[in-house]
């Protein structure tokens, strides 16, 4: 008569059990447990033949495929869109008046995010550059950004009644700042972006009379929050998100037609005032 190997009735008792085992007591939001995964909880042993006893364990929603994260990544979030790859996004921004925005997004590796981002509403044009590099504590992810802007805009008798009137402006921007991003749920993420605004030289050609302050000015401070949406993770993203902004009077503009060569060149007066941000990205 034949008679078993030990190790097989170990092998074969255990595959029973197992099969026979509930996964466990999971909340109703949880998903399946996925198999592969197991702890041990005991053993039994009867002569020559021990039995281990196992249970599978269910991982966590955000441990599961369900909760990944975008094939080629996202825009805000401080994570970026990963080494070698890169995002485009369209959409509007109310600051003030309506702009459309245009961003390019490429992840270079490291933590280092590099990008390039366009405002403009015509009379105003902003054109800038700039990296990120983020790191993860936990659940969040931390970035700490900084932009080069340029700004080019025009007023003239085509917006104000008069002939003799005709006003241009341009300078350069500083904008450092800092995001920290969370994942709220299967297929969004929350991110908090403050960015500061300094002025590095800014200049207004009122009729052929050019004034410039000559000195770097702190012009305010932008908070946002943006949701990105990304039901599909290897198609496009829809954003959107509103900001609390604190700034001077003339900005983003920087016309301040009112100067003349003895009175006060740019008021530094700040202003509180709401925004909304959308759009889509590819």
């Amino acid at each position: 008569m034949n008679v078993a190997h030990p190790k097989s009735l170990v092998l074969a008792a255990a595959a029973a059990l197992l099969a026979q085992l509930p996964a466990g007591t999971a909340r109703a939001a949880d998903p399946a447990p996925s198999p592969g995964q197991v702890v041990v909880v005991g053993e039994a042993t009867s002569g020559e033949t021990t039995v281990i006893l196992v249970q599978q364990t269910p991982k966590k929603p955000w441990e599961t495929p369900a909760w990944a994260y975008p094939d080629r990544g996202l825009t805000f979030f401080p994570d970026g869109p990963g080494k070698g790859k890169d995002r485009w996004a369209v959409g509007g921004l109310w600051q003030l008046a309506p702009m459309f925005t245009a961003n390019y997004t490429r992840g270079v590796g490291a933590g280092f995010t590099l990008d390039a981002r366009l405002q403009t509403i015509i009379v105003y044009n902003q054109l800038g550059v700039g990296g990120q590099w983020a790191f993860r504590t936990g659940p969040f992810s931390i970035g700490l950004m900084a932009h080069v802007n340029g700004y080019f805009g025009v007023l003239g008798k085509l917006f104000v009644a008069t002939t003799s009137f005709n006003t241009t402006g341009w300078g350069v921007l500083v904008d450092p700042g800092a995001r920290i991003g969370l994942q709220v749920s299967k297929d969004s993420w929350l991110t908090l972006q403050y960015e500061t605004y300094i002025n590095v030289y800014q200049a207004v050609n009122l009729g052929g009379l050019v004034l410039s302050p000559q000195s770097v000015s702190y012009d305010g401070f932008g908070l946002s929050a943006i949701v990105e949406y990304a039901p599909n993770k290897s198609a496009g993203v829809i954003y959107y998100g509103v900001s609390l902004y604190n700034t001077a009077t003339n900005y983003p503009i920087f016309f301040n037609v009112e100067a003349t060569p003895t009175s006060e060149s740019f008021n530094n007066a700040k202003i509180w005032y709401l925004g909304v941000l959308a759009g889509y990205e590819f």
